[in-house]
């Protein structure tokens, strides 16, 4: 697994996947860091999109749970709970002001 540098950032999201930024690229891991499955540099970013999963009659789950779209050079898709949520607003905000 690649280890983020000081700049960068870990968002940890159910079923052991997790995206990694490290201040030149977002890259996503699946099976808790073993597998490498997809590595963008920072200046393909588009748009994240982030919509809370909801149960069978539009409530929300307990605990609270996110899907996250990541567009990029290609789409990266991680499921987060609130605590993960902070962490993508984060990833967001990094990405959009390395991209200034």
């Amino acid at each position: 697994m690649t280890t983020p540098s000081q700049a960068g950032l870990e968002v940890i999201g159910a079923n052991g996947e997790s995206l990694v930024f490290d201040g030149i690229t977002v890259a996503k891991f699946k099976h808790h860091g073993k597998e490498e499955t997809a590595r963008n540099p920072v200046s393909t970013y588009r748009e994240v999109s982030i919509k809370e999963k909801t149960s069978l009659f539009g409530k929300p789950k307990n605990p609270r749970q996110f899907d996250v779209l990541l567009a990029m050079s290609s789409f990266m898709a991680l499921t987060v709970d609130e605590h993960g949520r902070a962490q993508v607003d984060e990833l967001v905000a990094r990405l959009e002001s390395v991209q200034r």
